[in-house]
């Protein structure tokens, strides 16, 4: 099944090659943010999307966390986290907005394709 994905990653060569590993796996990108604020603008204005790939750590602070709480409470959105910074009390902070997963970055881009078909 094909998912509707919104990428939330403040780096754009990282962004970019997950729009590319999502699109080859079949699955339509409905858009890349950047900063928590553009994440929650596409959500609220952009095409309904099915889950977020989600860095913690954005430019204007490590506040993914926030951004997953708000999409799944506002638009029962699940996220996927993928992130560098995964230690066990940012996984216990993360676990209560009941995510698809986590990846740790580097990722290989099977793991992202893996985790993803637990929603499909």
């Amino acid at each position: 099944m094909s998912l509707r994905v919104l990428i939330v990653e403040d780096e754009a060569p990282i962004a970019l090659h997950l729009e590319s590993i999502l699109e080859d796996a079949g699955h339509e990108v409905v858009g890349i943010a950047a900063t928590t604020q553009q994440a929650l603008k596409m959500a609220s204005l952009a095409t309904p999307f099915d889950v977020a790939l989600m860095d913690i750590d954005l430019v204007d602070g490590p506040v993914g966390i926030d951004v997953a709480r708000r999409l799944r409470q506002d638009h029962d959105v699940a996220s996927l986290f993928v992130s560098a910074h995964l230690n066990e009390r940012t996984r216990a902070l993360a676990l209560e907005w009941n995510p698809i997963g986590f990846v740790a970055k580097p990722f290989v881009e099977d793991d992202i394709v893996k985790a993803l078909r637990s929603v499909a």
